[in-house]
């Protein structure tokens, strides 16, 4: 039973110096230099329209504008740890006249802080014809999406093609997406 101690005390022992003397002091400042840059996405906008739908009462609109308020730019936590941001939008014309899609920012005091605009051809023979574009969100232009508070976005039908009626083939689809690059810093 003796020897059975002594083995026992004698792994024991070996076992907490194998450990403590595995183990360097624990650096908690470490905690300070941990930089976390995690990329986000989410849908932001979407709408679809049949070309019907750019006649009304015997009328074709050229124009049609909508927008909303958003407050998510404004936020602390975006405003404090987004470092870039991109807008990717992709539009789906098979209409057979183009179209022109403008995106507008506006602060809460109702003033103009950026604006795009995206083209959009036409569709001769009413196959779908896909555009792309990506808004990139640095510097001056970050800024002014960090004092956002609303959207404004106007579809204009451009000029050219057939006249629109209750019978004309065709959609167009406005797709997009915000992706963020987030920036956190230990402090």
């Amino acid at each position: 039973m003796i020897k059975t101690f002594f083995k026992l005390t004698g792994v024991f022992v070996l076992l907490c110096f194998g450990i403590l003397s595995c183990t360097k002091p624990v650096d908690f400042d470490q905690a300070n230099d941990l930089v976390l840059e995690p990329v986000v996405a989410s849908d932001l906008i979407f709408f679809k329209a049949n070309a019907t739908e750019f006649f009304v009462n015997n009328t074709e609109l050229v124009t049609v504008k909508d927008s909303v308020i958003i407050d998510l730019f404004r936020r602390e936590f975006f405003v404090d740890h987004v470092a870039k941001a991109e807008f990717v939008f992709e539009i789906t014309n098979s209409i057979n006249r183009g179209g022109r899609v403008t995106v507008e920012l506006f602060d809460i005091n109702d003033q103009k802080r950026h604006e795009f605009s995206i083209t959009a051809p036409a569709s001769p023979d009413n196959s779908d014809v896909v555009t792309t574009h990506t808004e990139v969100f640095e510097a001056q232009a970050l800024d002014a999406l960090k004092v956002t508070d609303k959207v404004v976005l106007t579809l204009q039908v451009l000029a050219g093609g057939d006249p629109l009626n209750d019978n004309s083939p065709g959609r167009i689809e406005l797709k997009s997406k915000g992706v963020f690059y987030v920036k956190v810093e230990g402090s």
